[in-house]
């Protein structure tokens, strides 16, 4: 799957998730995703390509923004 693709996918999943369109780039935190919605977001990323992350991978620092769970995403695929 393309990088493209799966920025495509996390975004649109991210905006059905927490109900706002999120910049990749934006903090998710500044952006009033709260703890609940991140976790929601994280497990609807698992599912929607069928992934699991790991508890490493589940780090503040590799989930302060899309971008940032585009590539720990990517890394499982």
């Amino acid at each position: 799957m393309k990088a493209n693709e799966i920025k495509e996918k996390i975004t649109k999943v991210a905006e059905e998730t927490v109900g706002v369109h999120l910049d990749e780039d934006e903090p998710l935190i500044e952006s009033g995703v709260d703890s609940l919605a991140l976790v929601t977001l994280v497990v609807a990323i698992e599912e929607l390509f069928n992934i699991v992350f790991e508890d490493d991978d589940l780090q503040p620092e590799n989930l302060r923004t899309l971008s940032d769970l585009m590539v720990m995403t990517e890394k499982h695929l």
